[in-house]
């Protein structure tokens, strides 16, 4: 994965953008952690298409938030400008809402994310437990991206070993028993920490007369037909959850 100069995107909730530059004590992805790179790509010249070194520079906010009818209709976004390193920005338009305030002074608008569109509420995550990924139940990262994990006791204060899937290819990196690619347990969330996926889980129970429900589900339609009480039956019907 390569961010293209200029290219602007999100990680742990906060925009950066890609640019030229010497160093990580200039970059501001390279102060929280270097295993960010599976969400920003790769800053070394030998690694990089381009052979150009880069640096993450965090957009910082220009004023306070404003309504914006950006889809041209009766529809209102709350977008909030931030400060641009690279005018010649690269972002894809729609996702989220975004266009150049101010090319002048370097400016650019974003719409303000719902907490509601997080993916880790669409995905219904649960918090990392290492026993339970011992078993084999499936884990991925905050922000959404598969992992497996291949190891649990590597010497080192980060005995996990996993392979994160990112644009179809799998990346190596190492985490802490907490689930957490640094080493200071830190009680903000970020986007690379390890959560538990939750499981799709099918059955099939037995409905009666005023909605009422087996309080258990069983593994097949006949199975739950043949437990059914006669007294006000309706009918046996296939049920899907998470868990």
């Amino acid at each position: 994965m390569e961010r293209k100069i200029g290219e602007i995107f999100e990680y742990n909730g906060e925009w950066y953008q890609c640019v030229k530059g010497l160093g990580c004590n200039e970059c501001d992805l390279s102060k929280l952690s270097c295993y960010h790179r599976f969400t920003s790509g790769s800053c070394s010249p030998n690694m990089r298409e381009d052979e150009t070194q880069v640096i993450f520079k965090k957009l910082e906010k220009v004023g306070e938030p404003f309504s914006c009818n950006y889809h041209g209709d009766a529809r209102l976004v709350m977008m909030q400008e931030y400060q641009l390193y690279e005018a010649n920005a690269i972002y894809n338009y729609g996702s989220p809402p975004m266009y150049i305030s101010d090319y002048k002074h370097k400016r650019i608008a974003i719409e303000l994310k719902n907490k509601e569109d997080m993916e880790e509420k669409k995905l219904n995550l649960k918090p990392f437990d290492i026993q339970k990924a011992r078993e084999g139940k499936p884990v991925c990262t905050r922000d959404g991206h598969k992992v497996r994990i291949i190891c649990f006791d590597a010497k080192g204060n980060k005995p996990l070993i996993i392979l994160s899937e990112i644009d179809g290819k799998e990346v190596i990196l190492r985490y802490t028993e907490k689930g957490q690619s640094d080493n200071f347990h830190s009680p903000t969330p970020r986007e690379d920490d390890l959560m538990m996926l939750p499981e799709k889980k099918e059955g099939w129970v037995n409905v009666y007369k005023g909605g009422l429900l087996d309080t258990k589900s069983y593994n097949t339609r006949k199975e739950a037909f043949d437990k059914a009480c006669p007294r006000d039956y309706v009918d046996t019907i296939k049920i899907n959850w998470s868990e």
